[in-house]
Parts: C-alpha cells; structure tokens; sequence
C-alpha cells in the first residue's frame, strides 16, 4: 500500500470509530432520559393495632387502625390501607392493583381450628364471597370477588408528593388474619400460632412515555402481641419487592 492509501484508511477507521463513539453517546443519553421517566413504586411497612370492631357482632379483631411513626393511632377508619409511595423520578399513571392469597387453604384452616377450640363458626367461600355463621361471631358475608381488584389515577414522585397514596386492603384478608390470631389463641392444645398467609399485591402501570411497568410485593404479617384471648393484636406489615 501507498503512504496515500495509508494514510486514507487511518483516517476512514478514525471516522468510523468516532461514529461509534457518538452512537454510543447518544445511546447512553438516551438511556439516561428514560431513566428519568421511569417510576419506582414502593410499599411502607404498616404498623397497626387490631381490636374489635364496636359496631359489629363478635370478638374477631377486625378493626385495625394504623400507626404513625411517632407511635401514635391515626384516625379510625372503616378500611385499613397501607402507605404507597413513587420513589422514582417519572409519574405513574393507570395504576391497576391485583391482590391474591390462598383463600381456600385459610378458610379450610380457620375451620379446624374452629373445632378444636370448640367454638361454634363456619366459615365457607363460594362464588367469590367469604361467609361466616356464628353465634358468637356474628354473620357476615365478605365479596371477595369485588375487593381483589383495585385503581389508582396516578402516584406522583415523592419528592413532588410529601403525603403517600393509601392502597385499601382487602377486608377478606382482614376477616380471616384476624379469624386464625383469634381462633389460634383459644386452641389450648396448640403448639405454636397459625402461620399468616402471605398477600401478594401486582401493580400495572404507565410512565408518561406510555411504557408498562410492573411491581409485585409479597406482604407478610409479622405479630407482635396478642391481647386477651386474641381479641386485641399488635403487629406490622413489611412488604417485600418480587425479583
């Protein structure tokens, strides 16, 4: 090759790479402003206190009331929620929140322990409904099938929103959390407490670049005291992020 030939292909091969160099740039860059579209969701643990619920029959302690970090009860409402926040830098919008646990296995459980504690109650699931028959308990009937589904229009970033999104539990979980801490307390032969069922809770949602996102957290029920004879309990939820 001629020095003129050299010196030509140098120069294409330097073209060539800072071609590449700049797509990579660019690449990067744009990376980086999706990035700062992108929403991050995360769910707080929840301190609570559970009790009775005054204007229903029965000793299930039904009505929890979520504490605030300085340990003080917040305001008693007829639903429970959990704290959501958007740690990310982009809004979510179109949130759809799905909820599930093993119905069938708890009520089946919450069952036995009906019987080996000796206390009259039923419960039974079918057709998306939670029912209980009991003279001590009272009768109620809980729709599942209109609880495992939820919506939220949008969760801005918490550097723009201070206060987070409440996401309503389920009363079905509730119902029967509450059911196993009661009926596990009144079992005199029992040999530790009733495991809680984990709940899993998936959210859908959209960046504003119209990109699906999705988080799924499995929500474990940690007990910390049990008052009475399992009427009064203390305990926390801590909600761990699906790989």
């Amino acid at each position: 090759m001629t020095i003129d030939q050299i010196i030509a292909l140098l120069a294409s091969v330097g073209a060539c790479l800072a071609a590449l160099a700049t797509f990579l740039t660019v690449r990067q860059i744009a990376k980086q402003r999706e990035a700062s579209y992108r929403p991050e969701l995360a769910l707080s643990r929840t301190v609570f206190d559970g009790s009775a619920d005054p204007i229903t029959k029965g000793a299930l302690p039904t009505l929890w009331v979520r504490k605030a970090q300085d340990g003080e009860a917040e305001p008693t409402s007829r639903t429970f929620a959990i704290p959501l926040r958007n740690v990310g830098l982009g809004t979510a919008k179109g949130v759809a929140v799905s909820w599930s646990f093993p119905i069938s296995e708890v009520v089946e459980e919450v069952n036995q322990l009906a019987q080996r504690s000796l206390t009259p109650a039923y419960f039974t699931y079918e057709n998306g409904a939670l029912s209980v028959k009991s003279d001590s308990l009272g009768n109620s009937t809980s729709f599942w099938r209109n609880q495992d589904r939820d919506s939220i229009d949008y969760v801005l970033p918490a550097a723009v929103q201070k206060e987070p999104v409440l996401v309503h539990l389920p009363h079905t979980y509730i119902q029967l959390c509450s059911a196993l801490l009661f009926l596990g307390a009144k079992d005199k032969d029992r040999k530790s407490f009733p495991e809680i069922p984990v709940l899993r809770a998936s959210f859908d949602y959209y960046d504003i670049g119209a990109r699906k996102h999705q988080a799924v957290f499995e929500i474990k029920f940690q007990l910390v005291a049990l008052g009475g004879n399992g009427e009064f309990i203390q305990g926390y939820l801590d909600a761990k992020k699906s790989a």
